[in-house]
């Protein structure tokens, strides 16, 4: 009995010390930093970034950060043309769709990274993601049109970065090529339109398709003007999406491969279109008679489903 009572008290003992030790053991219960990388001021794709049709790559640079050691990155592009639509593309084209994972065993050595890092720095043209040329991730030409580019990443205990907090990085980027639709606007004042308060915005300029061989024609175009974009949100959230729910003047002709509502009357022509005789008559821009600054977004797609989007600051007097 004495023997039971002394193996009951070192039992005891053993297991207060046992949960006195445990206490005391750090739980990491934080997700991996992402910021720029050691050679830079910022991550780079930037949140609104526009890879213009001379360009044929985004170069991919940033640094992922925990105390406990790095255990994946991933890297991720895709299609935003709407919010993630689903339209049938021809096969002439791809989407641009990346799902690169930065790992120790990594089935692509770039994307390596020694066991027990605490620090992973990306800037390499070697993980930069090519759309055409010697190095292009796809077989065909690509898409032109927005696209949404991500860095998430998971520490060695399984804790991961979070859109819905910030911690992961989100951008979109936008692609041109020579063969999507042209926007051009001839009358900007220091790159701005100047325009009257309760008048008629003039508007000079054409939206058409272009002389590349893989052009096509013309099969949709949305005109708005809103509250001006800002342009300086918080690059530290790194989640930043600017989002213009109201707007002063809005409508669609032709009909979208990509917007579920994205339709409205024929198209004037498929091939050039005038937007100082497009935005006459009942289609006229009406400034409002109150505010100093607008954004006015043109969209227009091809029947490839190819688009290209510009906004033009607007200033009223």
């Amino acid at each position: 009995m004495k023997k039971a009572n002394i193996l009951l008290v070192g039992i005891i003992i053993l297991n207060l010390f046992s949960c006195e030790t445990n206490s005391e053991d750090p739980q990491d219960l934080m997700a991996p930093e992402i910021d720029h990388a050691d050679s830079g001021d910022e991550i780079s794709p930037e949140n609104g970034d526009v890879f213009t049709e001379t360009m044929d790559h985004i170069p991919v640079s940033f640094s992922v950060e925990d105390p406990s050691g790095i255990g994946q990155v991933k890297v991720n592009v895709h299609a935003n043309f709407d919010g993630h639509s689903h339209a049938r593309v021809l096969s002439d084209f791809q989407k641009l769709s990346i799902d690169d994972i930065y790992a120790v065993d990594a089935s692509d050595q770039n994307f390596q990274f020694p066991a027990n890092s605490t620090r992973v720095n990306v800037n390499s043209t070697a993980t930069d993601i090519y759309w055409s040329g010697a190095n292009s991730r796809l077989s065909a030409p690509v898409l032109a049109g927005k696209y949404d580019f991500s860095i998430s990443a998971t520490d060695i205990h399984g804790n991961q970065t979070s859109f819905a907090d910030g911690s992961s990085y989100l951008a979109t980027i936008h692609i041109r090529t020579p063969y999507s639709p042209s926007i051009s606007i001839n009358n900007l004042d220091d790159d701005e339109l100047i325009g009257t308060k309760g008048q008629p915005l003039t508007v000079t300029g054409e939206i058409s398709k272009t002389s590349h061989e893989l052009s096509a024609p013309l099969a949709f175009v949305w005109i708005k003007l809103g509250e001006e974009e800002d342009d300086d949100h918080d690059h530290d959230a790194h989640n930043a999406r600017i989002s213009n729910e109201e707007h002063v003047y809005d409508k669609m002709w032709g009909n979208s491969q990509w917007l579920s509502e994205g339709q409205g009357p024929d198209l004037p022509n498929d091939q050039t279109i005038n937007l100082a005789t497009l935005l006459t008559g009942e289609d006229a821009i009406i400034l409002p008679a109150t505010g100093e600054h607008l954004d006015l977004t043109i969209r227009a797609e091809d029947v490839n489903g190819n688009f290209t989007e510009k906004t033009f600051h607007v200033d009223m007097d």
